[in-house]
């Protein structure tokens, strides 16, 4: 007796269950139906210089139809303001925990986005991970065109972003480590900008700060080697140019793994000498010069030459941020690692780093250089 009223009672949990399942997948579906949801959020400045605020909204429709992109700006003095004007532009709620990407103006980022950065780390429905992009150009027009292939725009940047940091053209940049870089002592804030380029968004190269204000960008041929000296880069791809003496053409290095050691060195007048060690490893996917690669000192030849084209690039890298003033690669905390708390704080490290020595020393080492194809003689005719 004792078991038939527990199979019964077990029975009626499964289906309580199921009837609450149900009940709540149509209550989610119809309550989804009236949501907003926010994926994009991007800031501009208009001609009197106030904040112009336009979100890239994302619309169920009615009955799990179409997905659709909905865009809606105004003019607000702050981001909270500009959240409840664009609730009235709207007949549904609008919702912040599905938030992508937030994209920034070069004229915004100029006048600096710590404040907007803070309004996003308030909102507990927002995520960390929520990404920081430049744009060169209106944010809001660049929302507005229309691709071809893609019909959502922002959805469309946005793993345009995500594929491009998988493949490590460029880092990886969200508001934690945003915000961790700027309130980090020795190291300031980068951020990926992008631009529209006929019927298609590119990656425009790397935004440099200064604390929370943008001072300038490294062109895009910059980002690899900037990966490099920030951490572990695996799986890369790098052209290189090798004009060096007794090298010509260009080598396609795949595959590109690195590490990186830094040394800090004091000056006698009291400055620093910071080098930078990196171990390059990668195979060679395409050459064009006309050194042979059969033979173990002629690929010697060739890693001489993509060590002495990285040093050099990297040692130019540094020094464009030397002098916008921006430490980037964050040679203020090599320089404070090494440092006693005290001596670190005595430091005035804005007026030192522009002096800083910076030396970079590559080791390149390649893998494989590939199948040679031999096209054996042709056999004379007899």
């Amino acid at each position: 007796m004792r078991d038939l009223q527990l199979k019964r009672f077990v029975w009626l949990l499964v289906i309580l269950g199921v009837v609450v399942s149900q009940t709540g997948c149509a209550r989610s579906q119809r309550i989804l139906e009236k949501l907003a949801i926010n994926h994009t959020l991007g800031y501009d400045l208009d001609d009197d210089k106030q904040l112009y605020v336009t979100a890239a909204i994302i619309n169920q429709g009615e009955g799990g139809s179409e997905v659709k992109q909905e865009l809606i700006s105004t003019e607000a003095d702050s981001s909270k303001e500009a959240k409840i004007k664009l609730s009235r532009q709207t007949s549904r709620s609008i919702v912040n925990g599905q938030i992508r990407n937030t994209m920034y103006s070069i004229d915004v980022a100029r006048e600096g986005i710590r404040k907007l950065i803070e309004n996003l780390v308030r909102d507990p429905s927002i995520s960390p991970r929520v990404k920081i992009t430049i744009v060169n150009g209106s944010v809001k027009e660049l929302l507005e065109s229309k691709f071809p292939d893609h019909p959502n725009t922002s959805q469309y940047v946005d793993h345009l972003l995500q594929k491009n940091w998988k493949n490590q053209n460029i880092p990886q940049v969200n508001v934690y480590q945003f915000a961790r870089d700027y309130l980090e002592d020795g190291v300031d804030p980068v951020a990926p900008v992008v631009r529209k380029k006929g019927d298609s968004v590119v990656v425009d190269g790397l935004g440099l700060f200064r604390d929370d204000k943008y001072v300038g960008k490294l062109s895009p041929d910059y980002n690899m080697l900037f990966a490099m000296t920030r951490g572990k880069y695996r799986q890369g791809e790098i052209y290189i140019k090798l004009d060096q003496e007794k090298l010509d053409g260009s080598v396609m290095l795949g595959t590109v793994s690195s590490d990186k050691k830094f040394n800090v060195r004091r000056k006698r007048n009291g400055g620093f000498i910071v080098e930078l060690f990196l171990q390059v490893k990668g195979d060679i996917m395409e050459y064009s010069g006309k050194v042979p690669l059969d033979n173990p000192k002629d690929i010697r030849v060739i890693e001489n030459g993509i060590s002495a084209y990285i040093s050099g690039k990297i040692e130019k890298m540094v020094n464009i941020m030397q002098e916008k003033r921006s430490d980037n690669v964050g040679l203020g905390k090599q320089v404070r690692n090494r440092l006693s708390y005290a001596e670190w704080k005595r430091l005035n490290w804005e007026k030192v780093y522009p002096e800083v020595t910076f030396r970079c020393i590559v080791h390149t080492k390649i893998k494989s250089s590939g199948e040679i194809l031999e096209i054996p003689p042709q056999s004379s005719e007899k």
